[in-house]
């Protein structure tokens, strides 16, 4: 079910497959860069069992832009929709810009989560050649190439069996990223470029931490990712063989089984002290 509210003044749109989202924890799931809540659709029919709530972020899909770049302001954004939505607590999964979502929510709210799935993302800041790559992009956008900056894009996400032997899902995401905004896509950009190190989150965060990573990722190198997840108390790390950056749509059932043993997981933790006071976005 596709819902529209006007939250601080601006329009957010978010999808549900139920209309009762406190008879159990909510799994919230944040698309990536250039994606909106579409993205989900190959796991969706393998979550049915609990309350899903996808949301596009500002600036895509059928969110308004947001009123400033940076990972925080979506982290409110989603905020702001779990309190008009009376969800006090939920467990996150963010792909790939999704999970730099995630974790400025985990540092903004941690009373919110249940627990918090990365996938296909990482908590380290750009490296320069990256910044780099970015701001060459935002000059590409704004001299009104968008279209060929999301085809060159979406082909080098998937492990290069998958982009050679199904080609129609790339070519789906490019058009899907093609009827983004452009004032959206800059915004996401920049909100990427200025993105802090999350490390710290994941050594305070006090709920369980999920990272599905896929072996052959181009964009996560498993090597750094697994890393991070060294670092949460509690931690649960799922490598898709043979998958590079878009497990959602290259492993399907492996990785919507991954998000559901994590949220009945999490359902199943104590409320930490913390939890019972709750916050709201600004």
């Amino acid at each position: 079910m596709k819902h529209v509210s006007t939250i601080n003044g601006q329009n957010r749109t978010f999808f549900t497959n139920k209309d009762d989202f406190h008879a159990t924890i909510p799994l919230v799931l944040l698309h990536g860069f250039c994606e909106d809540a579409s993205l989900w659709e190959p796991v969706l029919p393998l979550l049915s069992d609990g309350p899903v709530l996808r949301i596009d972020l500002p600036g895509f899909g059928g969110s308004d832009l947001p009123p400033a770049p940076g990972m925080e302001v979506y982290a409110d954004a989603v905020c702001a929709i779990l309190h008009e939505l009376g969800i006090t607590r939920c467990v996150l999964a963010g792909h790939s810009m999704g999970g730099y979502v995630a974790l400025a929510f985990a540092r903004a709210y941690p009373e919110r989560l249940a627990g918090y799935t990365l996938v296909h993302s990482h908590p380290y800041p750009d490296t320069p050649e990256r910044i780099e790559n970015r701001r060459r992009g935002i000059e590409m956008l704004q001299a009104g190439k968008k279209d060929l900056y999301v085809a060159q894009l979406f082909p080098g996400l998937f492990a290069p069996a998958f982009a050679q032997t199904r080609p129609e899902v790339v070519d789906a995401l490019v058009q899907t990223g093609q009827t983004q905004p452009t004032e959206g896509i800059i915004a996401a950009l920049q909100g990427m470029i200025d993105r802090q190190n999350h490390l710290d989150t994941l050594r305070d965060s006090t709920c369980p931490v999920q990272f599905i990573l896929g072996e052959l990722d181009a964009i996560v190198p498993l090597e750094d990712a697994l890393a991070a997840a060294t670092i949460p108390s509690t931690v649960d790390i799922r490598v898709l063989s043979g998958v590079g950056h878009m497990g959602i749509w290259e492993a399907p059932q492996h990785t919507a089984s991954a998000l559901r043993d994590f949220w009945k997981f999490c359902a199943q933790q104590p409320v930490p002290e913390h939890s019972n006071k709750t916050q709201t976005a600004a």
